[in-house]
Order: C-alpha cells, then sequence, then structure tokens
C-alpha cells in the first residue's frame, strides 16, 4: 500500500507541474518584444493617419464653399436674378448679414441681391449660411472676391472689385492647401497645392 501512495502521490504531482505549465502564459522576454512591435508600428501610423484627417478637413471645408457657390450660380439662373455669396461673421445670429471687415473662414452667406449692391439687405431672401467646419482653416482671395462674389442671371461670376468675375477663393490648413478658381462665366474648378 505504501507503494501505491507514493506512486499516486507522484502522478498528482506530475499532473499539477503539467498543469502549471500548459496555464502559463507568455514570459517577460515575449511581452517586451511583442510591445515593442506595436510601439514602432503605432510610430509609424499615427503620423500618417494624422495627415489623412487634415486631407479630409480640408476636403470637406473646400466642399462646403465650392457648394455655396454653386448654389448661388445655380440659383442665380433659376430665378433669373443676382445671387450673392458674401463673408460674414455673425452667420449664428437669426439675421446674418455681409461684412467686409470679416474674413471668409467666418463664414458666408448666399443670398438673392434683389439691388445688386453685395449686401444681405431687409426683404433679401437669404438662402443658405455657411461656417466652415474647422477652425484652424484661412481662406484667403484677391482683390476681386474680397469681399464678395456675385453670379448674374445668365451664370456669370462678377467680383467685388471689378465686373471681371474671375479669381481664386484659396483654402489653407497648413500645409495642404486647396484652390477653388472661378472663371468668367461662372464655373469652378478645384486644385491641390501647398500653403505658402
Amino acid at each position: 500500500m505504501p507503494t501505491d501512495d507514493l506512486s499516486r502521490c507522484s502522478t498528482r504531482r506530475l499532473e499539477v507541474t503539467a498543469a502549471l505549465h500548459r496555464m502559463a502564459g507568455v514570459t517577460l522576454i515575449e511581452l517586451v518584444v511583442t510591445l515593442s512591435i506595436a510601439a514602432v508600428l503605432m510610430s509609424i501610423a499615427i503620423p500618417s493617419f494624422q495627415n489623412i484627417i487634415a486631407i479630409n478637413r480640408l476636403a470637406a471645408l473646400t466642399n462646403e464653399l465650392s457648394g455655396a457657390l454653386q448654389l448661388a450660380r445655380s440659383e442665380a439662373v433659376t430665378r433669373s436674378k443676382t445671387v450673392t455669396v458674401c463673408k460674414s461673421n455673425d452667420v449664428s445670429d437669426s439675421t446674418p448679414s455681409c461684412n467686409t471687415s470679416a474674413a471668409w473662414q467666418n463664414g458666408w452667406v448666399v443670398f438673392v441681391d434683389d439691388d445688386n449692391d453685395g449686401t444681405l439687405d431687409s426683404g433679401e431672401l437669404a438662402l443658405r449660411v455657411g461656417q466652415p467646419s474647422s477652425a484652424n482653416a484661412v481662406i484667403t482671395v484677391g482683390t476681386n472676391f474680397a469681399n464678395y462674389v456675385k453670379f448674374k442671371s445668365d451664370g456669370q461670376s462678377e467680383g467685388s472689385s471689378s465686373n471681371i468675375g474671375t479669381g481664386t477663393l484659396s483654402i489653407c490648413m497648413t500645409p495642404n492647401q486647396r484652390n477653388i478658381i472661378l472663371n468668367q462665366v461662372g464655373r469652378l474648378r478645384i486644385e491641390s497645392g501647398t500653403c505658402p
């Protein structure tokens, strides 16, 4: 009997030892190597992902502003009236207005310009109010579109400094830039570039 107890005890000890080996996870060295590889991969992926996010924000803002310009041109032709897009810094007000001291990145208003003066007057219909979705964007324009862009009933564009409707609105989110380029007949195209 004592031999049986001894062999049972030895067998039981071997079973416990085998179970402990099966339950053992990873060694410290394996864990450190895995974490090191993960850290290297993350250091490569995160900057690339941040650049993708910045480019998408720039594209969204460009689409917002170009959409407002295209709406203005379409409404001018449809209504056979002048429709203007002007810069505004009070777009969240119930009655937004055009403001020549505002910056384009503060916002814009699309409206039917009944008296053709480039200013949203009482009684004129505001069609859309736009506010950039990104706070760190800078929108620059030439002198022709410094205050507003008008679209006449035939769809042709006109600037605030002359009757010539050509010009560029540049949207910059460092280091990326998109240019909305308007030609004389009011059509726009978008070009990519880098901020100056």
